[in-house]
């Protein structure tokens, strides 16, 4: 993992916070309550989510929301797309304190605990609905609970991150799993994706996601597993041709903030930070669930196939895919209870 101490100083994260205010146009009208509070110490977001994108509103809010609902004033630093670093080091980052809130896939989240792991099973959360009823259920706050218990975070209200993943490649159309053989995809470093990708007939290649751009151009990678929105707003249809709507894996956003950084703050604020983020997630998740559909349609329009199986088709992918489960190590019960929310 990146030496965070030497790859980000606090004094360069005040240097060069892109604001000290988020504006998001259309934001609904607010009823002001009656005590202004103020937070003095500024709170600083590295993000993995590009300006706009439902990932970054979904923190970018925060501040505006606390303005103009709860009459808490703070000031949030937002830097997008991972221009503090790796995800790796903007995870270290929020643990030590050089940073105060991040976020990644929950695939990711495995940089520090297996806790939310069983959410990389393939065919799991089958929809939007199901995901929405999982955010907000005790069954999440139970195991926020868990993992504040062993890293040094507190966990803020997850997010979608773009919908179902696609499984991308530079190569050719992939109808079933029979045409994957060969092919090198771009994993994280979860033991549950990597599994998925040979079941399917592929090579897990576990590197950073800032580098599978140049990997897919110098053929270190054919391809990866992520959803419309990355694909897009990262300019991947450039070097990646054909897709795969395989419909296995809903992606969510886990949002974190540094445990002391939360602490520090009054009991008020820390109820309305939360609230707030609440707000936010309610506003975002909206947002990023339209744009899976017409982020599909731009790759479309960018000349990349995108193939959806047909039943005999898809019953292929998801035979394969579930032969994950059986050597995966997660709580059959938490699946049951999630499944239970379809």
């Amino acid at each position: 993992m990146t030496n965070t101490r030497s790859a980000i100083s606090r004094r360069r994260l005040m240097a060069t916070a892109v604001g000290t205010a988020v504006v998001v146009a259309g934001f609904p009208a607010i009823v002001r309550s009656q005590q202004a509070k103020r937070l003095l110490k500024p709170i600083v977001a590295g993000l993995n989510g590009k300006e706009g994108d439902p990932s970054y509103n979904s923190i970018a809010l925060i501040p505006k929301i606390l303005r103009e609902k709860y009459d808490v004033q703070i000031e949030m630093q937002i830097h997008p797309a991972q221009t503090l670093g790796s995800l790796e080091s903007q995870a270290e980052g929020v643990q030590t304190g050089f940073i105060d809130i991040t976020s990644f896939s929950s695939s990711q989240l495995s940089f520090w605990t297996d806790t939310y792991e069983f959410l990389d099973l393939p065919y799991v959360l089958s929809s939007w609905d199901m995901a929405l009823r999982f955010y907000n259920s005790d069954l999440f706050r139970c195991l926020a609970t868990q993992v504040e218990s062993k890293v040094k975070v507190r966990m803020l209200p997850p997010v979608g991150a773009g919908g179902f993943r696609i499984l991308w490649n530079r190569q050719r159309p992939l109808a079933s799993p029979d045409d994957v053989r060969g092919l090198k995809f771009r994993t994280t470093a979860s033991a549950i994706e990597q599994s998925l990708i040979r079941a399917w007939g592929g090579n897990p290649t576990v590197i950073p996601f800032n580098e599978a751009y140049v990997g897919i151009q110098q053929g270190v990678i054919d391809g990866f597993y992520v959803q419309p929105i990355w694909n897009f707003n990262f300019k991947f249809f450039e070097v990646l041709k054909h897709g795969t709507h395989v419909q296995a894996n809903f992606a969510t956003q886990l949002q974190v903030m540094n445990a002391a950084t939360f602490n520090a703050m009054p009991e008020a604020i820390q109820k309305a930070f939360m609230a707030a983020a609440q707000d936010a997630a309610e506003i975002a998740n909206p947002q990023d669930r339209e744009l899976e559909a017409r982020f599909t349609r731009e790759l479309q329009g960018k000349g990349v196939q995108i193939h959806t199986p047909s039943p005999a088709e898809l019953a292929k992918w998801r035979d394969k895919g579930q032969q994950v489960w059986s050597g995966a190590k997660f709580d059959q019960s938490l699946v049951r209870e999630l499944q239970a929310m379809s």
